[in-house]
């Protein structure tokens, strides 16, 4: 593998791994000032090592050319799902657009308070889910989509017992049900 390969390859996977983690802390509701700046920071550098591996690809692979890539994605999409679209590319920029938006929102907190933008968020985030699973999972082999459907496995697992909590005390907040059970037994 060459060293550009290798960069567009280990950016993405470091950048998932991270991904997976910050999700996880966000899954788990931790609100601390030290807890949610360091999430911050990981969530920032995950966004840095995608937007690396975007730029890596488009020159290295791409030549600077969008053309080169939604034929890539095309070419890519029909040898795993039997269609020929390179429209996939798209929603690979509007997920580095929703990541953008997301860490920016991260930093400056313009979404305190406010109900539309934090359900915006919330969407935005499921999207991502969805294209970050798509991406390591269906559009991956190997020992990349074991580790993809563990690390999805382990996040919607986390996510069933939050939000059964939760539901168990509708009339606590889901922080309060989440610093109990960090309390003791």
């Amino acid at each position: 593998m060459t060293l550009e390969h290798s960069l567009i390859a280990w950016s993405i996977r470091l950048s998932m791994l991270l991904f997976v983690i910050v999700v996880a802390c966000r899954i788990a509701g931790s609100k601390s000032i030290i807890e949610s700046t360091v999430t911050r920071t990981v969530w920032t550098c995950a966004f840095a090592l995608f937007v690396v591996h975007v730029l890596a690809s488009f020159h290295f692979v791409h030549r600077w050319s969008h053309s080169a890539a939604y034929r890539a994605t095309a070419k890519q999409t029909l040898e795993l799902l039997g269609i020929e679209v390179g429209t996939g590319v798209y929603f690979n920029y509007l997920f580095l657009a929703v990541w953008a938006a997301d860490v920016i929102n991260s930093w400056t907190n313009f979404s305190l308070g406010r109900w539309m933008v934090q359900w915006l968020l919330r969407i935005g985030l499921m999207y991502m889910l969805f294209i970050a699973f798509n991406g390591v999972v269906v559009f991956k082999s190997g020992w990349l989509r074991a580790v993809g459907i563990l690390l999805t496995t382990m996040l919607v697992a986390a996510s069933i017992i939050r939000f059964s909590r939760f539901w168990r005390n509708k009339d606590e907040p889901v922080e309060k049900v989440v610093n109990d059970d960090r309390d003791g037994p």
